[in-house]
């Protein structure tokens, strides 16, 4: 008979306990998700800038040499929804970088490395962005070095911190555009022939990131 009592206690408790528990409060609780417009972006070709084969004979044993401008398609493509973004580019092969070699025109920070073969830099190249257009509209490019002002550009992009971006106007000011179509123009100069081991084949093989940020 004590436990039976015992048991019929403890259920008393805890209908007490639960009804102790009882509120009249209730709290709503309102969720949601805003998400940085959506866009893509794409370069012609994969991104690849190829100058085919290039015979040694062609090339200056004491001077650099450089080899015509070429070109790819660049895309922006933000749908419907317009917004305010740039770009910056990082050297992958800035180890391999050739000083002084795009001439006058060009700081250290607008040369790419292109590579090495046994030991020797193989030159460098320069990137360029031309004819920017949104809608019809044609942009004109401008950067700012990190987090600092914007200012004007003449489209040589140097690589991070550097980001550049687009006007519409006068002002340095970034335009808010849903879709972009423009140039990358790369110039390749390769290093002098008696700078390269030319007992074998040397490879062009600059590489960048290209990275699209909202602003």
């Amino acid at each position: 008979m004590k436990k039976l009592a015992g048991l019929t206690m403890g259920a008393i408790c805890l209908a007490a306990s639960l009804t102790a528990q009882a509120t009249d409060v209730a709290q709503l609780v309102v969720r949601g998700t805003i998400v940085p417009a959506a866009c893509n972006l794409s370069l012609g070709g994969g991104g690849i800038i190829d100058y085919g084969t290039i015979r040694s004979g062609e090339l200056s044993q004491t001077a650099y040499n450089p080899r015509e401008e070429k070109v790819t398609s660049l895309v922006v493509n933000c749908g419907t929804t317009p917004a305010k973004f740039g770009l910056t580019l990082t050297d992958l092969q800035a180890g391999s970088k050739v000083s002084g070699i795009l001439g006058s025109g060009y700081s250290e920070a607008q040369n790419y490395g292109l590579g090495a073969v046994s030991g020797r830099r193989t030159g460098g190249y320069s990137v360029t962005l031309k004819d920017l257009r949104s809608s019809g509209v044609t942009l004109h490019p401008i950067m700012r070095v990190g987090s600092g002002a914007w200012q004007h550009s003449d489209g040589k992009v140097a690589q991070v911190p550097s980001q550049y971006s687009w006007r519409n106007g006068s002002t340095a000011t970034p335009a808010s555009i849903a879709q972009l179509t423009g140039v990358i123009a790369v110039k390749a100069v390769i290093n002098k022939a008696q700078a390269l081991d030319l007992t074998r084949d040397v490879t062009l093989d600059g590489r960048a990131t290209l990275v699209l940020s909202y602003i």
